[in-house]
């Protein structure tokens, strides 16, 4: 974990690789824009006060590509929105992924990577963008733990909605 130690601090982790299902992706990190911005094109803000998660657009399309590929409905118009069979779990059939940081891998659930937004339609959370941001969407269910004077960030899976 690093922080830009400014005004404003965010913490920036390194991402390696994401895997969707059992399909690991082989991405080719590239984004000048991203480099420029936080010093590694790998980099990836983490930032519990925006929502979705935000990759770097050829990231983006490759997981997209995938989600799409093991799909079973037809995604609905783009490349966001999913047909899901409702048979007691909405996010029955949907994959799971994960991101594999620098030193830890990040399981995220469909709940993680999917919001429900009317029966049947499973509406994906992560989007392409200027500026790569692990959204708290992905974050939920997770205790995490800042180290500030390590520069280190922790987390274990947990069940927020449980007493």
């Amino acid at each position: 974990m690093a922080s830009d130690g400014g005004e404003g601090s965010f913490y920036v982790l390194i991402l390696t690789n994401i895997s969707v299902g059992n399909s690991r992706l082989n991405i080719q990190f590239g984004g000048a824009q991203t480099t420029a911005l936080l010093g590694d094109a790998r980099s990836i803000i983490i930032d519990s006060g925006t929502s979705l998660t935000f990759l770097a657009k050829d990231v983006y399309v490759q997981a997209a590509n995938v989600i799409n590929h093991e799909r079973f409905y037809p995604p609905e118009q783009d490349l966001l929105r999913y047909h899901v069979e409702n048979n007691g779990d909405p996010y029955e059939g949907l994959p799971e992924m994960t991101f594999h940081f620098a030193n830890a891998d990040w399981k995220l659930t469909p709940s993680n990577i999917f919001a429900m937004f009317r029966s049947g339609i499973a509406c994906l959370a992560i989007k392409d963008g200027e500026m790569p941001i692990f959204g708290n969407i992905a974050q939920q269910n997770m205790h995490i733990k800042y180290d500030l004077g390590n520069r280190l960030l922790s987390f274990a899976p947990t069940e927020c909605t449980q007493g």
